[in-house]
């Protein structure tokens, strides 16, 4: 009897004020989404740094039939050995592997346009030497300057850059929607406690009635504090389609031919679950903590 007279008490609540119950899951459903795309953020940074951690190499490049300084001609084959057994010399370097023009060419063909490839001949992209270093980040600026002067090198590029690059992208993601989701947090909890407190007005005969009669006041606050974690968890269930969307949008289409490559690593279905469901019970946790402050501190019941 008096689980039903509390439920009573909840729909009587949400169709009194069913403008501001809907604004408070739309704006639930936008702080949670934030908060679900700093989480998957978060993850890809973290996955992202696991799969690469290791695995980037220096890029040595020859001298080609198109040259710029500080290039004064095609690298020779003596050139080319020199080079080669400084590098496998060089402490810090723990493997070595020669790419040629031709298999130079051969990947540009995988990644390019026909009309790219229409303008290209072997012999246009350098040969090159896949150098790799014991500690990419410690090791690379020396590296870079003690065989940036040899004879026959032309550019030496470090991978790391372009990795960086990348994270930075997915960095900024991860703050921009921290500081969203932040924002609209405060205002959700400004928007429960008013919707509690007008909530707790109109209804001011009904709770003293209860009181009167024996009611507790826990009995008297649940079904306001039941209203607003019921809207934070429709909030959360809206949040977790618009961090689907947005995953996919992100990953299966502005980045479509990275994610497919491995180049990023792709999120899961797990990831969203994870992601949102940190969302949602974070979501109704600070909705009822919110709603019980509120009655306490500002409603009389």
């Amino acid at each position: 009897m008096r689980a039903n007279f509390v439920m009573s008490g909840v729909g009587i609540g949400i169709r009194r004020n069913v403008t501001m119950t809907v604004a408070l899951i739309l704006s639930t459903a936008i702080a949670l989404a934030f908060v679900g795309t700093a989480i998957l953020a978060n993850i890809e940074i973290s996955r992202f740094r696991q799969n690469y951690e290791g695995k980037l190499n220096t890029s040595v490049y020859l001298c080609a039939a198109v040259y710029d300084a500080p290039c004064t001609g095609r690298t020779t084959p003596a050139q080319t050995e020199e080079i080669e057994r400084k590098l496998k010399a060089y402490p810090n370097v723990t493997a070595v592997s020669y790419v040629s023009e031709a298999q130079q060419f051969q990947r540009l063909k995988e990644t390019a346009s026909e009309r790219v490839l229409a303008q290209s001949k072997v012999g246009d992209l350098p040969a090159s030497f896949t150098v790799k270093l014991k500690d990419i980040g410690k090791d690379y600026d020396k590296f870079a300057r003690t065989f940036s002067v040899v004879p026959g090198i032309s550019v030496i590029n470090n991978q790391i850059d372009t990795i960086r690059s990348l994270l930075d992208i997915i960095d900024a993601a991860r703050i921009f929607s921290i500081v969203i989701a932040a924002v609209v947090l405060i205002a959700s909890i400004l928007l429960i406690a008013n919707t509690i407190q007008v909530a707790a007005n109109q209804r001011r005969n009904e709770t003293s009635i209860m009181r009167l009669v024996g009611a507790s006041r826990w009995m008297t606050e649940l079904p306001f504090m039941i209203e607003s974690i019921i809207a934070s968890a429709v909030g959360g269930l809206i949040a977790f389609g618009l961090v689907a969307i947005g995953k996919n949008y992100a990953l299966n289409d502005v980045f479509a031919t990275q994610t497919k490559n491995g180049v990023i690593p792709n999120l899961t279905t797990n990831d969203l679950l994870i992601a949102s469901g940190i969302g949602l019970i974070s979501g109704v946790v600070l909705s009822a903590i919110v709603a019980m402050a509120t009655l306490r501190l500002y409603v009389r019941l």
